[in-house]
C-alpha cells in the first residue's frame, strides 16, 4: 500500500522508567535527541497524516516543538503509566473518522536506526485494510508496523503494556536486523548506539 493512504503513528509518550532521572527521548544520540532521529525520518516521507502521542507539552516541550514544526498532529496522553495501549487507542481515535486513511504504521520514537526503506517494506507489504504488517528480527515481532482499518476496533480495546503484540505475531512478517529493530530503554543501549554508525 502506498504511504499516501497510511496515517504514521509515532508513539513518544513513555516513561522512560528504565532510564532512570533522565528523559530517554531527549538523550544526546549523534547530534541530536534520540526521538529527533525517528521523527524526522517518518516526517521526510508522504504519509496521509503525521500523528504523535506524546506526554504533556510541560513535560516534553522540546519534543513538541520539533513535532510541530515537522508538521505532526500532537496527542496528549497524560497517563503514561498505563501503558503503550492508551498511546495506541488515542491515535486510532483520532484517524477513525479520517476515510482516506487505509491503516497506521506504528513506529516507536525510541528506535532511531530504522531507515525510510524499512518503513517502506512495511507499508508496501500491506494490502488492504484487512492487512497487519510487522517487523521481525526473526525471533519475535515488533514495530515498525502496518495495522489496516478493519482491525481499528480490536485496537481501540487494548489495555496495558503489551500494544498490540498478539495482533502483529499473526501477521505478515518483515524481516530485517535486530540492530536496525533495537530500542534504547536503558544508558547502556544509548552508549552502545553511539557506537552504532546507521547503515
Amino acid at each position: 500500500m502506498r504511504t499516501e493512504r497510511i496515517a504514521a503513528v509515532l508513539l513518544a509518550a513513555g516513561t522512560s522508567s528504565r532510564f532512570g532521572e533522565e528523559d530517554k527521548l531527549m538523550a544526546d544520540l549523534r547530534g541530536k535527541p534520540v526521538a529527533a532521529h525517528t521523527l524526522e525520518t517518518v516526517a521526510s516521507m508522504a504519509f496521509a497524516e503525521l500523528v504523535a502521542v506524546a506526554r504533556p507539552i510541560e513535560l516534553a516541550p522540546v519534543i513538541h516543538r520539533k513535532l510541530e514544526r515537522r508538521g505532526y498532529t500532537i496527542l496528549v496522553n497524560d497517563r503514561p503509566e498505563e501503558g503503550i495501549s492508551g498511546s495506541i487507542v488515542r491515535a486510532v481515535e483520532h484517524v477513525m473518522p479520517i476515510r482516506r486513511v487505509r491503516g497506521i504504521l506504528i513506529c516507536l520514537a525510541d528506535m532511531p536506526n530504522i531507515p525510510p526503506s524499512h518503513y517502506n517494506r512495511v507499508c508496501l507489504a500491506a494490502e488492504d485494510i484487512r492487512s497487519v504488517v510487522a517487523s521481525t528480527d526473526g525471533f519475535s515481532s515488533s514495530p515498525p508496523a502496518f495495522i489496516g482499518r478493519k482491525h481499528f476496533p480490536e485496537l481501540l480495546a487494548l489495555k496495558g503494556d503489551q500494544g498490540a503484540r498478539a495482533l502483529l505475531s499473526h501477521g505478515i512478517q518483515i524481516e530485517t536486523s535486530g540492530a536496525v529493530l533495537h530500542d534504547i530503554d536503558t544508558v547502556d543501549d544509548l552508549q552502545t548506539w553511539r557506537s552504532v554508525t546507521p547503515s
